[in-house]
C-alpha cells in the first residue's frame, strides 16, 4: 500500500497529486508524481479563458489526472459570479474526461452546491483541506462529495479533527497541501483520531483513490 497524497504543492513519499499553481515543483527522489491543473479562485486574471482551453487540452492529452484546485473563495478580488462561471467550465471538463475535481472553497458552500446541482453530470468532486462546521460537512456528504483532510488535522482543536470520526470511510482522502507536514504524519494523526491502525486507514484511502483516479 502507498501513502496517497491527493493534493499537494510539495510532493514527497508515496503517490502525489501535485498542483503547480504556486510555482516550480521540487520533484522528490522517492515517491510518484502526477499533476492536476485548474484555476485557483485567488489567482483569476485576464488569461482565464486561455487557461480553460489549456486545462481542456491537458485533460484530452492525459497530461493531468485531475482538475484543480479550482473553486470559489469569498476572499478573492474576483466577483463570485465570475468565479462560478469559470468553476462551472472546469467542472464540465472534469465530467467530460471522467477526472476528479479538486475543490478549494472558502465561505461559498451554498454557491458551490448551486453549481453542483446545475451540472448534469457533476462527477467526482473532492473538497480539499476541509476544516469547517458539522452541518456543512453533512451537507457536502449528502450531495456525494469526497472529503480530503490535510494540515488542519495536526491541530487537535480544529473543526476537522473533531469531525474526522464522522467522515465515512468510503468518502475520505488525505493531503498535505502547501504544508511542511509529511503525508505519513497526516495519516498517523488521522488514524489516531479515528481510533484506527495507520495500515487500515491506508487500505481504504487507497481504495477510494483507485475508484476516483485513473492511474
Amino acid at each position: 500500500m502507498d501513502w496517497i497524497n491527493v493534493h499537494t504543492h510539495k510532493p514527497g513519499i508515496g503517490i502525489n497529486i501535485v498542483d503547480p499553481c504556486l510555482g516550480e515543483v521540487q520533484v522528490p527522489e522517492q515517491g510518484k508524481v502526477y499533476y492536476s491543473k485548474g484555476i485557483h479562485p485567488l489567482f483569476i486574471d485576464g488569461e482565464a479563458e486561455k487557461k480553460i482551453q489549456e486545462i481542456e487540452a491537458a485533460a484530452a492529452d492525459r497530461k493531468i489526472v485531475a482538475i484543480g484546485e479550482a473553486g470559489l473563495d469569498r476572499n478573492s478580488e474576483t466577483g463570485i459570479e465570475r468565479q462560478m462561471e469559470l468553476f462551472e467550465q472546469e467542472a464540465a471538463i472534469a465530467a467530460r474526461f471522467d477526472l476528479p475535481l479538486i475543490i478549494h472553497v472558502v465561505k461559498a458552500i451554498p454557491e458551490l452546491i448551486m453549481v453542483y446541482k446545475k451540472c448534469k453530470e457533476p462527477g467526482k468532486w473532492i473538497i480539499h483541506g476541509f476544516n469547517n462546521r458539522r452541518e456543512l460537512l453533512q451537507e457536502l456528504l449528502r450531495h456525494g462529495f469526497y472529503i480530503s483532510a490535510g494540515r488542519h488535522v495536526m491541530n487537535r482543536e480544529s473543526p476537522v479533527y473533531r469531525l474526522l470520526p464522522e467522515v465515512p470511510r468510503e468518502r475520505l482522502l488525505l493531503e498535505t497541501d502547501n504544508s511542511d507536514y509529511t503525508i505519513e504524519e497526516v495519516y498517523r494523526q488521522v488514524a489516531e483520531c479515528r481510533d484506527e491502525r495507520a495500515e487500515e486507514l491506508q487500505q481504504y484511502v487507497q481504495l477510494n483513490f483507485e475508484k476516483l483516479f485513473r492511474i
